[in-house]
């Protein structure tokens, strides 16, 4: 059951994986309220690796230290303003190896939506349940905040616009100016996702990522604790 690969703490959650040399290991899920100096560095080590890999729109493929800590202070200043959720993702060495920013709409006609601002994994951990075990976390701290719709953007044919969609996010918009890099003009998908859909996909995810094959068919609720 999922509820077994999910294991709660007190400053948030945690998954038992294996490591890529079959060891057990765990992935830690938390919910940054800031960004102290300890935070910082590796939130901008994060954001370079995942440049270099994979677009991450707003930014070049190089960031550089003025645009960095610019997005830090950016985003220490929402998250002191309650705008955005900070979802962090460590290894069990204490290693940052991911992020979501939680753009969060604080209009009295809009609380039910919730923007998936920024997500990035490090190049290394792509690819198993980090992911949808972030999904999971996510669409629990949505639940907790009463949000029923998550909403992102996207730039047409990446990778992160593929993922988003075998995840079960739908487009209700396209773009056609969406970014402009490299002296080329790309397309950009607005897309959705209802948070108890995007649980319980999730959740079938990780349970086909790490349970035995005889117990994949069991995978449906996920419990906060």
């Amino acid at each position: 059951m999922i509820e077994s690969l999910r294991l709660h703490a007190d400053d948030g959650a945690r998954y038992a994986v294996t490591n890529g040399e079959g060891q057990p290991a765990h992935i830690h899920y938390r919910w940054a309220a800031k960004i102290g100096d300890d935070l910082a560095p590796p939130i901008i080590a994060l954001m370079r690796d995942t440049t270099e890999s994979a677009p991450i729109i707003g930014f070049a493929e190089q960031i550089n230290d003025d645009e960095a800590n610019a997005y830090i202070a950016e985003l220490r200043a929402n998250l002191a303003a309650g705008k955005v959720r900070l979802l962090t993702i460590f290894a069990d060495d204490g290693t940052l190896i991911g992020l979501c920013t939680l753009r969060r709409n604080l209009n009295p006609n809009n609380r039910h939506i919730t923007d998936l601002a920024k997500g990035m994994i490090h190049r290394d951990h792509r690819g198993g349940a980090v992911l949808p075990a972030a999904f999971v976390e996510i669409a629990l701290q949505c639940e907790a905040d009463g949000v029923e719709l998550v909403t992102l953007d996207v730039r047409a044919d990446t990778p992160a616009h593929r993922i988003w969609t075998h995840f079960g996010f739908e487009t209700y918009g396209v773009l056609p100016d969406y970014a402009r890099a490299q002296g080329k003009t790309h397309a950009g998908h607005f897309m959705m996702q209802k948070v108890p859909d995007l649980k319980q996909r999730a959740a079938g995810r990780i349970a086909a990522l790490l349970q035995p094959a005889a117990g994949r068919d069991d995978a449906a609720e996920v419990r906060t604790a």
